[in-house]
């Protein structure tokens, strides 16, 4: 859609309504699974567990947590695929032409954090990944470089540049890396559970960690109630909201 005569500070490619719609079903799901199995989300499940105390008990707080993140998702959402505008431009609606720059920083704030976290999480993955090798190792120990290792300053930065080359191509490029990264996630997600379970010489989905260990292991997180307590497991669904949350701006 091209409007003639457009003010250049209040229109553009990116601010248009969407002409090409081509984010499916498919797609959505990838952005949602890549969001829940990422390090960050396998760090958070990893702690929570142990307020839940139990299997089921995570799956009942994490399941809580995401049915409001399910209606909080499409009520946010709802503008956007009725109209194909962008959050900026909506965000004029209540925030006027100049106050929607507000919101819309805010949101940019939140998306150069993650950027820097997941970029961190990603490079330390490669790290470790790397340092298996005794030429790395040993390079990581003895080299150094801006406070860090030199293999992790460039580690980082060559996730930093190949994020950014593929942003820098477009949504659509991002789509389709997703639609390829996506279900490759879920095939390595796969592979660590079974490892994990081979490792462990058990699969079960109950918990025998004594009550009085994750007493200790929880009892400086300030969250009310004993693990596995039903207060203990809103606490756990709220956090999974709250981390969540930035999904909400996008």
């Amino acid at each position: 859609m091209t409007i003639q005569g457009a003010s250049p500070d209040l229109y553009n490619e990116d601010l248009a309504p969407a002409t090409v719609r081509n984010w499916g079903p498919f797609s959505i799901f990838n952005v949602w699974t890549s969001d829940v199995h990422s390090l960050w989300g396998y760090y958070l499940a990893a702690s929570l567990f142990l307020f839940c105390g139990g299997f089921v008990n995570f799956i009942i707080a994490i399941g809580i947590g995401s049915l409001i993140i399910y209606f909080l998702m499409n009520l946010v959402g709802y503008a956007g695929v009725k109209t194909g505008v962008p959050y900026p431009v909506l965000a004029r609606a209540s925030f006027g032409i100049w106050g929607a720059n507000i919101p819309a920083l805010v949101r940019a704030v939140v998306a150069c954090f993650w950027y820097g976290a997941q970029t961190a999480a990603a490079s330390g993955a490669i790290v470790a990944l790397l340092t298996r090798l005794q030429w790395f190792d040993e390079f990581n120990r003895t080299s150094h470089l801006l406070g860090h290792s030199t293999l992790e300053v460039i580690c980082f930065v060559v996730i930093w540049a190949l994020q950014l080359l593929i942003i820098q191509k477009g949504m659509e490029t991002v789509r389709r890396f997703q639609d390829w990264a996506g279900p490759a996630v879920w095939v390595m997600m796969l592979i660590l559970a079974i490892y994990l379970c081979v490792k462990s010489g058990t699969f079960a989905f109950t918990s025998d960690i004594p009550m009085d260990v994750l007493l200790d292991k929880t009892k400086d997180a300030g969250v009310p109630g004993e693990p596995g307590s039903w207060t203990a497991l809103f606490a756990v669904a709220a956090i999974w909201v709250t981390y969540f949350s930035a999904l909400y701006l996008n």
